[in-house]
């Protein structure tokens, strides 16, 4: 859901929130549902079909997979973040917090961790530019042990 939120929050800010003044709290109570049930009316979720379930991870794999759903290993990949950095040039990884610089205060940046290099790196793109750069390459230490990723898990 956390697309959907973003996705949300990029029409509320550029079509509703920066295209207006309010007068007070309360002009801005009334107008933001009329805003929110347009918005509703008009997503993708609103028709999406209805006899859709959620389903087992595990049902999906292969039989001759075996998972332990009480520790999942780590194996190789990618994880990604968005993170907005604070007042102190930081963002918040899993609980740790990693300088990326002042200049970037309040500013979204991509953070990703790659498993089997032990490694995050941490992207920003500015509006006017047409490429993410490379703000800071961190090293990211695990007490775990990551496996390469098993060929019969991906889904033919």
């Amino acid at each position: 859901m956390n697309g959907s939120i973003e996705n949300f929050n990029n029409w509320f800010g550029s079509r509703f929130w920066d295209k207006d003044a309010f007068s007070d709290l309360e002009d801005i109570r009334t107008r933001s549902p009329h805003f929110v049930g347009q918005h509703n009316d008009l997503s993708a979720w609103k028709r999406r079909p209805k006899g859709v379930t959620q389903v087992n991870p595990s049902k999906m794999l292969k039989d001759t997979v075996e998972i332990n759903s009480d520790k999942l290993p780590l194996t190789e990949g990618q994880i990604h973040f968005i993170r907005t950095v604070d007042n102190e040039g930081n963002i918040s990884v899993l609980n740790e917090a990693f300088k990326v610089g002042g200049e970037f205060i309040s500013e979204y940046v991509w953070a990703t961790i790659c498993l089997a290099d032990r490694k995050m790196k941490v992207y920003y793109q500015a509006k006017d530019q047409n490429a993410a750069i490379l703000l800071k390459d961190f090293e990211y230490k695990l007490n775990e042990v990551v496996i390469p990723l098993k060929p019969d898990i991906w889904k033919s």
